[in-house]
């Protein structure tokens, strides 16, 4: 997974950094380090991630608008 897919979870959640790392308990500056490419998302936070979002259809269209929309 990548730091900007990552992202659009959070931003598709309608959340703040500080809100969605602490819905999916981890630092805000982890928040912050993974949407900027400074960080990894590690396996931890993948499964994070897994427990807390059924990553829909809507998602996957929303991550295909907005891949449109940046280009």
């Amino acid at each position: 997974m990548t730091g900007e897919k990552f992202r659009l979870i959070r931003l598709y959640s309608s959340m703040s950094q500080r809100d969605f790392a602490e819905y999916i308990g981890v630092s805000t500056a982890t928040v912050a380090h993974i949407e900027t490419g400074n960080r990894m998302v590690t396996p931890m936070v993948i499964s994070k991630l897994a427990d807390k979002f059924d990553l829909t259809d809507d998602f996957l269209s929303y991550v295909e608008k907005y891949r449109r929309l940046s280009q």
